[in-house]
């Protein structure tokens, strides 16, 4: 491929994402598959949740993951302690 680029196919909650990316993220693409795939089996044993609620309850986790970094460097303790309550609130809520 042109510029880099290579093809890969991702299985994420059992269906396949073919996707074109640039080969220098192959390996970043490829582990946010796995670690995707392996918070939706882990919310896999709560018996209410279903695919679109572990997919969410996934999303979310990673959100707030992400979000946390991405503010780390403009929040207080205070903000983050409360996110990591957040946080562990929704744990909470998923082994019920």
């Amino acid at each position: 491929m042109a510029d880099g680029k290579i093809k890969i196919t991702l299985t994420i909650a059992g269906k396949s994402y073919p996707m074109t990316i640039d080969a220098a993220n192959e390996e970043l693409y490829r582990e946010a598959g796995k670690r995707l795939n392996e918070k939706i089996t882990e919310y896999a044993r709560i018996p209410k949740f279903d695919m679109q609620d572990r997919l969410a309850m996934a999303a979310l986790r990673y959100s707030i993951l992400a979000l946390t970094t991405e503010h780390s460097s403009s929040l207080g303790d205070k903000d983050i302690e409360e996110l990591r309550a957040i946080e562990k609130l929704i744990r909470d809520y998923v082994k019920e």
